[in-house]
């Protein structure tokens, strides 16, 4: 029997990763026979290019804006955080309305199964109406744990981010809807599947499921339909270095451009996904090729090395491919990844590092030069990071055992059957 599937990726904050994953399932479910529409809460641009139909919330629905400016560095320390500063849930009106919306777009396209990335309000919206939710999930997104981004934090989550709480708003919401209290931020984010795209031995979860059933599923990461925008990773002779850092605002142009001034005059070949925001402006070095939004599978088959932000897709990727990395974040969870993917299963390493004054401040250091008050990591570091992850192959060899168990697990898994699994134990639920 096939499924009438509606997706609500998050938006808030930007991230392709999101939309992505969901493209993945989406694409998994469609090739199985069903019907398949997203929200307009994630990057539509993606979802169109896929094929996919968008439904259109209200004009006055909260919805991400397009840009935005981002510091430096984001200290979320729990999805809680998230919800709050990035998206403004702790303010009721706010997520009444994105409630409303979401249950609007559900009662128009009637689906059997609702599919979340980080998207609450979809979630409460599909049980309120009695519809099984599957959420596409990152270990630290569901984790118990205290601080579940930073768990090397010393503080509280709001004296990092002093932002009300969204806590007792979605306690409140949730009662309204008749769907009981709600605890934590992060049982928003369980489903009656819940699918985290890694392994148990990557990203451990501490505990039994909050709800449902919990699947390990490897990485899921998104391609683009299109040919890669611009040109193609160089043929070479030299060590390849590959950098995506994400795309946009200023702070990644600068940081972008620490990276290419490091690369300048080395016995390197570079190539530099710049994403579909980056508004241009690089002085680029004649060992580098600078290409637009290129997707992951072919600059990574093409790679030695790989320079990332450290977000969990990118990550996930390199080490699918068996490549090490060189992570530079510039928040929490990717640090968190860093820390977690890179640096702990030795494919790689993190140039810098945060730790929580007892004033609630950040303090950075950076790998090789130290303790650092700079918005980004410097040019000598992120040259040392890169020199180093070539000349030692172990750092190649560590990515690679852990390379060949994630393939094995995408290799083995049913994201279509697990994803319809859903709809049973919604059905068993409701009895």
């Amino acid at each position: 029997m096939s499924e009438r599937v509606l997706f609500f990726p998050w938006g808030w904050g930007g991230g392709a990763a999101y939309t992505g994953r969901c493209l993945v399932l989406a694409s998994a479910l469609a090739e199985a026979g069903d019907e398949v529409a997203f929200a307009d809460c994630g990057i539509t641009a993606m979802v169109r290019e896929a094929g996919f139909p968008v439904l259109a919330s209200e004009p006055e629905a909260p919805s991400p804006p397009d840009r935005h400016p981002m510091p430096p560095f984001l200290p979320f320390a729990d999805v809680e955080r998230v919800f709050a500063v990035a998206a403004t849930y702790h303010r009721a009106e706010r997520v009444r309305q994105r409630i409303a919306a979401d249950t609007r777009l559900i009662e128009e396209f009637r689906p059997t199964l609702v599919v979340i990335d980080m998207c609450p309000t979809a979630a409460l919206a599909a049980r309120a109406r009695g519809v099984p939710v599957v959420s596409l999930a990152d270990a630290d997104f569901v984790t118990p744990r205290a601080n579940g981004w930073m768990p090397w934090s010393t503080v509280a989550p709001r004296d990092l981010l002093p932002h009300p709480s969204s806590l007792p708003v979605w306690d409140a919401v949730s009662r309204e809807l008749g769907l009981g209290p709600v605890e934590r931020a992060e049982h928003l984010l369980w489903g009656e599947v819940t699918l985290v795209s890694s392994l148990p031995g990557l990203e451990p979860l501490e505990g039994p499921p909050h709800r449902g059933a919990l699947h390990y599923v490897g990485p899921m990461y998104w391609n683009p339909v299109r040919p890669v925008d611009g040109p193609p990773p160089p043929r070479t002779g030299l060590p390849r270095v590959y950098v995506t850092i994400g795309s946009g605002g200023t702070v990644g142009r600068l940081a972008l451009q620490n990276v290419l001034d490091a690369c300048a005059d080395q016995p390197w070949s570079v190539y530099v996904s710049s994403g579909f925001a980056f508004e241009g402006g690089l002085k680029a070095p004649d060992n580098v090729v600078v290409a637009g939004f290129t997707g992951l599978d072919t600059p990574l088959e093409w790679a030695d090395v790989v320079v990332s932000h450290g977000g969990s897709a990118t990550v996930l990727a390199t080490l699918t491919h068996g490549k090490p990395s060189v992570v530079m974040p510039f928040m929490s969870e990717q640090e968190m990844n860093g820390r977690q993917l890179v640096a702990d299963t030795g494919a790689g390493v993190l140039l810098r590092t945060s730790e929580t004054t007892p004033r609630g401040r950040l303090a950075f250091r950076d790998r090789y030069s130290g303790p650092s008050d700079s918005t980004c990591v410097p040019v000598d570091d992120i040259r040392r990071g890169i020199a180093d992850v070539l000349a030692d192959p172990a750092f190649t060899a560590g990515a690679a055992r852990w390379g060949e168990l994630l393939r094995a697990c995408r290799a083995s898994t049913d994201l279509a059957a697990l994803a319809r699994s859903a709809v049973a134990v919604g059905a068993e639920a409701g009895r």
